[in-house]
């Protein structure tokens, strides 16, 4: 028997406000939205009313390194993790010792330090406690960046949707092939093995991390297989240094990771214009970031309909720089959604701050929710399973309670949502998770 949620208000999404509603659900699917007066009880198994609330779809975060959440806040423990940490400390004194301490590069070179030094059960739970704050954020489809694929069979066994983009790292033809090769092989593994909510893509770092032969495979391989990349794109004032003069704080850091230095393919160029000479400027890119685009390098992303993943306030965290909101509404319409990147940068994994950090009052309440449901399913191609309560989707829905006074417009005020389904099975209750994950 089919299951039903009612609210004051249901933005499915879809185009339309519901107002006196209610969710029919069956197996885990929307069925269809009707009017709560006209609702036969009797014909449905459970009936839940959430009284003067608003109804949204599950919220998808473009841009993920939950990996990262509790980086800096647990250590391994054993005479092996001690090693590793001294050698780390060691090798970070030689190789960065002598960068400003609040650039990003340092900022980077230190996390990536820190996480270096965990053993794989820490790991495991710093990535677990990045998944549980997310769902209690509301957010039930993630876009996943990591180069480990341990995170694989955890993601596979859980309810949350998610993207899982491999990055990818290489400093010359030799190490792209070998990169190449070795990604191919475990996305052909994983794509046999994955569930219903498990999709697989590959996150080339960036232009001055990744060798110019690896991107041009991506491409290829990547239309050829109908898959999404997705890179940090003119992310740091590093990345624009190193291909105005071939060099940059960023060889350094490419050198602390084990990558040789090697040079731009073109110099005196933008990373658009870089990318769009080998090809890798299409319909399937993701581009993250964007803080120091040019409005040509915005003209042809927008001509060749590359969507965004935009994370205001990271950029700011890390690089004092964001891209406009203005020119983000300009130049990507419908084609980007909200990233929060993980709590090494970040406040928190809250979407809806993310949206307030920029929006002062270009989006309406209702525009908020579909950059933050529709538009990135749509990006993400996942928008035949998710991303609005339309027939046939899953039910992925949050639920807030509203004050006395709030219409659905106070949605966007909220910190956090007091209900979180997945497929409608209840994951979050009251503001607290139902089970860990």
């Amino acid at each position: 028997m089919s299951k039903g949620y009612s609210a004051k208000w249901i933005i499915a999404a879809d185009g339309n406000l519901y107002e006196d509603c209610t969710i029919i659900v069956d197996e885990g699917k929307v069925q269809e939205i009707i009017k709560t007066e006209s609702l036969d009880i009797d014909s449905i198994k459970h009936h839940k009313d959430f009284g003067h609330s608003v109804i949204t779809p599950g919220f998808i975060n473009l841009h993920n390194h939950l990996q990262y959440t509790e980086v800096g806040k647990i250590k391994s423990k054993g005479f092996k993790y001690c090693i590793k940490r001294l050698f780390v400390t060691l090798k970070k004194h030689y190789f960065i010792a002598g960068i400003n301490k609040n650039s990003f590069i340092y900022k980077l070179a230190n996390l990536l330090s820190e996480y270096f030094c965990l053993g794989r059960d820490e790991k495991i739970h710093s990535f677990k406690k990045g998944l549980e704050l997310s769902l209690l954020n509301g957010t039930t489809c993630v876009a996943q960046l990591s180069k480990e694929s341990k995170y694989f069979n955890l993601l596979n066994e859980i309810p949350i949707k998610t993207y899982l983009f491999f990055e990818l790292f290489s400093d010359s033809p030799d190490s792209s092939k070998e990169e190449f090769r070795n990604i191919q092989k475990k996305i052909d593994k994983l794509l046999k093995q994955k569930s219903e909510n498990t999709f697989v893509g590959v996150a080339p770092h960036s232009v001055c991390s990744v060798h110019k032969r690896l991107f041009k495979t991506l491409t290829k391989y990547c239309k050829k297989n109908n898959i999404l990349m997705t890179v940090r794109l003119a992310e740091s004032q590093d990345e624009m240094d190193w291909l105005k003069y071939g060099f940059s704080d960023v060889d350094i850091l490419n050198e602390f990771t084990g990558n040789k230095k090697f040079d731009p393919n073109i110099k005196g160029v933008s990373p658009v214009i870089y990318l769009d000479e080998i090809g890798a400027i299409n319909k399937r890119l993701l581009a993250s970031y964007g803080n120091y685009l040019t409005k040509e390098d915005l003209e042809i992303l927008k001509e060749n309909s590359v969507s965004f993943a935009y994370a205001p306030r990271v950029s700011d965290n890390l690089h004092h720089k964001k891209l406009d909101f203005d020119t983000v509404l300009k130049y990507f319409p419908k084609k980007f959604g909200f990233g929060t990147n993980s709590l090494a940068f970040n406040e928190d994994l809250s979407l809806l701050n993310e949206v307030r950090y920029v929006n002062k009052g270009q989006l309406s309440a209702i525009e908020v929710i579909e950059y933050l449901t529709k538009y990135p399913a749509k990006i993400l191609r996942l928008d035949n399973i998710t991303g609005t309560l339309e027939s046939g989707k899953d039910a992925d829905f949050n639920v807030f309670k509203l004050g006395e006074n709030e219409t659905y417009n106070d949605v966007i005020n909220k910190e956090r949502p007091d209900y979180v389904y997945i497929k409608a099975h209840k994951m979050v209750s009251k503001g607290e998770l139902v089970k860990k994950v």
